[in-house]
């Protein structure tokens, strides 16, 4: 599946889901379905790349995320707007690359926080987490292995039992700030 083809039928999803009531039955719907299609599409693939294995979790309904437990009335959604952000990283080269990913990431994250979407800006510190942890070097450099070592326990949590408070959510998004900053010290020389 091409990159472009996911984040196409993701906001296309999106999209059409708006036409109904929100939280209705029928956007629900139209929200899995996207999500089910998208899982199919990405479980052709012999050797899927990161990205693709970051959308085949997320597209994957049967399994609960951390992200999960931010709560929402309609995961299927939260996940396809997810999806529709999911970079096209297929490896790194050098710890530049982590650190740039980390920077573009925090210029989205950061902002959506102080407006008040600190669920939506914990969902997506947590999913580029998992993109890193996922992500091969494409040239070997030292301490990668390492590095991905210390997100490794945050991209493969098990959710929070129920739905995080405002204040559970919070600490989470910190945490998840906290490591990425720390990945990016590391990461840049």
């Amino acid at each position: 599946m091409r990159h472009s083809t996911l984040r196409q039928i993701a906001m296309e999803a999106d999209t059409r889901g708006r036409a109904f009531s929100a939280g209705s039955a029928a956007q629900t719907a139209v929200h899995e379905v996207a999500l089910v299609s998208l899982r199919l599409a990405l479980a052709e693939s012999d050797q899927p790349r990161a990205w693709e294995r970051v959308a085949l979790t997320l597209a994957n309904q049967g399994a609960r995320l951390p992200i999960d437990a931010l709560g929402g009335a309609d995961q299927a959604r939260w996940r396809l707007a997810l999806l529709a952000e999911l970079p096209e990283i297929t490896g790194f080269s050098s710890f530049q690359d982590v650190a740039d990913l980390i920077g573009d990431t925090i210029n989205v994250g950061a902002p959506r926080y102080n407006s008040g979407d600190i669920r939506g800006c914990a969902a997506l510190y947590w999913m580029i987490i998992r993109l890193i942890c996922e992500t091969p070097a494409t040239r070997g450099f030292s301490g990668y292995a390492r590095l991905q070592g210390n997100l490794r326990p945050l991209a493969e949590a098990e959710a929070h039992a129920g739905t995080m408070s405002q204040t559970e959510a919070d600490a989470w998004a910190w945490e998840l700030r906290h490591a990425l900053d720390a990945t990016a010290r590391v990461a840049t020389p």
